[in-house]
């Protein structure tokens, strides 16, 4: 029989176990003079946009797996700020938390990444494309996840 006192510990320690064998994603939120950075996917029956970032690699960091996605999604370097969000990501076949980072741009410039999405012969669905937007204009986007897009515009939304 369990005691009472093992059953919070016994959930968290669960939870921990299975963070460390879930695929893990970062995604960075870029936020300069009210703008804000994202990535445009269109595929063949959607449009939809995305905070930059991917996956995290065997070794990696979660902050050094950010920083190399950024540099290969959008040709920058970043200063990782702060986390803003966590979640679980749950859809068929898919079990994965996604972290996001308040970044700032160190260096580089925005639309010279080469990352493997811009091969022309890659694995992706559809396009992706960089684009640098005002803040106020993401409430008009699919911006996803809507949770962190709702985050970003009762926080930034000001930003000047």
């Amino acid at each position: 029989m369990v005691s009472k006192e093992w059953g919070p510990l016994h959930n968290i320690l669960i939870n921990e176990l299975l963070n460390d064998f879930m695929q893990k994603r970062v995604r960075g939120i870029l936020i300069n003079k009210g703008m804000i950075v994202l990535i445009k996917r269109v595929k063949k029956h959607e449009t939809y946009y995305v905070f930059p970032g991917g996956g995290v690699e065997k070794g990696e960091s979660l902050k050094g797996s950010l920083k190399r996605e950024l540099k290969e999604e959008l040709g920058i370097e970043a200063n990782i700020k702060k986390l803003l969000f966590k979640r679980r990501f749950d859809k068929p076949g898919i079990d994965q938390i996604e972290y996001f980072y308040l970044c700032e741009i160190i260096g580089g410039v925005i639309g010279t990444g080469d990352g493997p999405e811009y091969d022309p012969v890659n694995k992706y669905e559809g396009t992706h494309e960089v684009l640098q937007l005002p803040i106020r204009n993401v409430k008009d986007l699919n911006l996803l996840p809507l949770e962190v897009k709702d985050l970003v515009l009762q926080n930034y939304a000001n930003e000047k």
